[in-house]
């Protein structure tokens, strides 16, 4: 079997033509090559010249870059956001104390790479994890704001009302996403020991 060199390339190229919602003959018309030619490139058999790759990503408005794989970035606009998020999660990260860095660290590299692996395996899995993530950072946060409104004496019984029913809120969403991710955990695990 034909080992492909441009794999990763025809990959990239076929993704964002489907996203475009471009058929594959459609799009090799507009970017002036043969329609062979553009199923070559998407099976990753080739790679075209400089010039046809820069059709190819001024239509799909993308980086050539990014169609080649060197970058994660479609366009130096989605550079520019993430060094700028980067830089935030940075400074956010250097302002915890030493030993809670790491493991914060550890949680935050250890989701993404769950998430990167393929978040359409089980969407609804990813989505739960994502949104129970998100409310327990949510609680650590109402936490930390009443404790700053105490420290400076400005804690009265309406805001303590306040961050009562937000953590009430906050509990109620975590307790729910906690048990969708046992259902479908449970499913999950269910159907891979069926198969076997």
């Amino acid at each position: 079997m034909e080992e492909y060199k441009f794999a990763e390339f025809g990959s990239r190229l076929k993704a964002l033509r489907e996203q475009s919602h471009i058929k594959q003959g459609q799009f090799a018309d507009k970017i002036g090559i043969v329609r062979q030619s553009m199923s070559n490139y998407e099976n990753g058999k080739h790679c075209p010249d400089v010039e046809v790759l820069k059709r190819m990503a001024k239509c799909l408005g993308c980086s050539v870059d990014y169609l080649l794989g060197l970058t994660e970035h479609k366009n130096y606009e989605t550079n520019v956001e993430f060094d700028e998020s980067l830089s935030i999660l940075s400074k956010a990260l250097f302002s915890i104390p030493e030993p809670f860095r790491n493991k914060w660290l550890d949680v935050l590299v250890g989701t993404a790479q769950w998430l990167g692996k393929d978040l359409n395996t089980n969407a609804h899995l990813n989505f739960s994890a994502v949104v129970f993530f998100n409310a327990l950072t949510e609680l650590a946060g109402y936490c930390i704001e009443a404790e700053g409104k105490k420290a400076d004496d400005c804690y009265s019984e309406e805001i303590a009302s306040s961050y009562r029913r937000k953590r009430f809120s906050t509990i109620h969403t975590l307790r729910n996403e906690l048990n969708n991710l046992d259902v479908i955990s449970n499913e999950m695990i269910e159907q891979n020991e069926g198969g076997e």
